[in-house]
């Protein structure tokens, strides 16, 4: 008996686990004050559309555009500046593919790319440059 409990017991969690919450838009605005960004992407990539009033996509935007933005000015403290740079502008990038007028989106990239200019050899990388690129700009 206790084993069919314990089994029933992991059953319903994992059941639940993937469920959509009726607060989407809450929690993901939790996820994203407690600097909780995967949590909060990883949710909206399993939500079920239909079992919410959320805006699945716009919370997407948002959860990115909040990504980047902690990503090139607050942290991780241990990643290198460069990491944190292209780790921030594949977020970026990722707004655009989701919302390509995003302006924040677009000045952070600015931003950012600007400072590579500045640095003779130094390049985000390949794979970002041809995102970019396919997304209208120039470098």
């Amino acid at each position: 008996m206790r084993y069919f409990l314990m089994i029933f017991a992991a059953v319903l969690f994992v059941g639940c686990s993937n469920e959509t919450p009726k607060n989407l838009s809450k929690k993901v605005d939790q996820f994203i004050s407690e600097d909780n960004y995967a949590q909060a992407l990883d949710m909206l990539n399993n939500a079920d559309a239909s079992k919410t009033k959320a805006d699945i996509s716009q919370l997407k935007e948002k959860t990115h555009l909040n990504y980047g933005l902690y990503l090139e000015y607050r942290g991780p403290k241990k990643s290198s500046m460069r990491n944190r740079m292209t780790s921030a502008l594949r977020q970026y990038i990722a707004v655009l593919k989701i919302n390509s007028s995003n302006q924040k989106a677009r000045s952070e990239i600015k931003q950012i790319m600007g400072v590579y200019n500045t640095m003779p050899n130094k390049s985000p990388g390949d794979d970002i440059i041809s995102e970019l690129n396919n997304l209208g700009f120039d470098y």
